[in-house]
């Protein structure tokens, strides 16, 4: 084990000892998986910025992946701690294959768009593999360094690309997308930290919050309705979490209510005068949906709703993507939807058939707080597939599935807080 040692006299059963050394070679392994993971997502990032030149950013990217494969190739172990996971994870990954061969791509822009297109490509489908990965406490301990890492580059990308983001122009396509491939790629995952702040240290939790804050700052300055719900959640479920853990939890909610109503009294006088929320307000309740959800209900059929159309699957609607030129879209905002329209309802289901009683087991069923968070992040993840597109290359939906495992090993579940608290802490 990297350091800790101590941590072992905590808990002398040998059944455990597995989760919590790690040797040397699998160490190196995911250290370099994870250096290629984030190569790969910051290029991508910085591509859309439209403001680097996009085959220097392909080139990290391919980097990035030749990371990716060479330290994931040998962590991938056929072992599961449920033999009902297990049949459904083989169901789902195999009905994945499908989906992804029924659109594989010969041509040159479409292979570039697979390997490229972190969003749409083709490896949010071996995202799942994950689950693979040893589940070793040394490997949650890197993924909040990660997590941690990603949050400091949002913030460094955000503060280089600023006048890209401040653009008063809403309807301008290149300064939403910054604002939402930043958010989603880098910054939205450090709630995963709030949610299990037990584990870290007061700095880092303090600079989580203000990441989601400066995420919710960017959501109402562009009117981005769902992002803003999408980086409130993780506080408010944090906040049920520190009340849950907090020996004062009396004094706590008294001084949340007083809080809270001061907040609530001038914010809403400072909304009514700041024209930070403008763009906010003149949204309002504003429907920009139901008219793309009509022409996708139309264009489906049975055979379509039931198996989908495979990864490149389209459909027809006409006079959205004015600039494209084109009459058929490949993607659709309602993650929900986005996964029929390549994988049917077979799909979802399946996904709905693993991801809900992970959750339930790590939210219920367990001794330790990392495993609730595991729970949490999964459910947050299920609620966010309605206003965006969780199902993506990302350390967002990395962690889904990395919560996944968790969730179904009844031996991290059951690990006692105190063992995690002295690794972690």
């Amino acid at each position: 084990m990297e350091n800790n040692n101590s941590t072992l006299l905590v808990f002398r059963d040998d059944a455990y000892i597995k989760y919590l050394i790690l040797d040397k070679k699998d160490q190196k392994m995911h250290d370099l998986f994870w250096l290629g993971f984030m190569i790969y997502t910051v290029a991508f990032a910085v591509s859309q910025t439209t403001m680097v030149n996009w085959i220097l950013c392909q080139a990290f990217q391919l980097l990035g992946l030749g990371m990716i494969l060479a330290g994931a190739f040998s962590q991938l172990r056929f072992t599961f701690d449920s033999l009902s996971f297990k049949h459904l994870y083989v169901l789902y990954m195999a009905w994945l294959a499908f989906v992804v061969v029924r659109g594989l791509a010969t041509d040159y822009d479409g292979v570039k768009a697979m390997l490229f297109d972190a969003s749409f490509g083709l490896f949010p489908y071996f995202v799942p593999l994950i689950v693979l990965f040893p589940r070793n406490l040394l490997f949650y301990k890197r993924l909040f360094d990660v997590i941690f890492i990603f949050g400091l580059a949002f913030l460094a990308l955000s503060a280089v690309f600023v006048k890209q983001i401040i653009i008063t122009d809403n309807e301008n396509l290149i300064s939403k997308g910054i604002v939402e491939v930043f958010t989603r790629t880098m910054g939205m995952t450090t709630g995963f930290i709030l949610l299990s702040f037990v584990y870290h240290t007061k700095k880092r939790n303090l600079l989580s919050i203000f990441i989601l804050f400066v995420i919710m700052l960017m959501a109402i300055y562009k009117g981005r309705r769902g992002l803003l719900i999408m980086s409130a959640l993780p506080l408010l479920v944090s906040y049920f979490f520190y009340l849950f853990e907090s020996k004062a939890k009396i004094l706590v909610v008294l001084i949340s209510v007083l809080v809270g109503g001061v907040l609530l009294v001038y914010g809403m006088s400072f909304l009514e005068k700041s024209s930070l929320f403008n763009t906010l307000k003149d949204r309002g309740l504003e429907d920009t949906r139901s008219s793309v959800e009509a022409c996708f209900y139309d264009d489906m059929t049975f055979k379509d709703w039931l198996i989908g159309r495979g990864m490149r699957g389209e459909y027809y609607c006409p006079g959205i993507d004015i600039g494209s030129g084109s009459k058929y879209r490949y993607v659709i905002e309602t993650d929900y939807l986005q996964i029929m329209l390549k994988g049917g309802i077979i799909s979802f289901g399946l996904l709905l058939l693993i991801t809900i009683p992970a959750a339930f087991l790590g939210l219920f069923r367990s001794k330790n707080l990392l495993s609730k968070a595991a729970g949490a992040w999964i459910i947050l993840a299920l609620i966010n597939m309605y206003p965006s597109t969780v199902n993506t290359f990302s350390i967002n939906y990395l962690i889904v599935w990395i919560a996944v495992g968790i969730g179904y090993s009844k031996a991290i579940r059951d690990l006692p807080e105190a063992v995690l608290k002295k690794y972690f802490c």
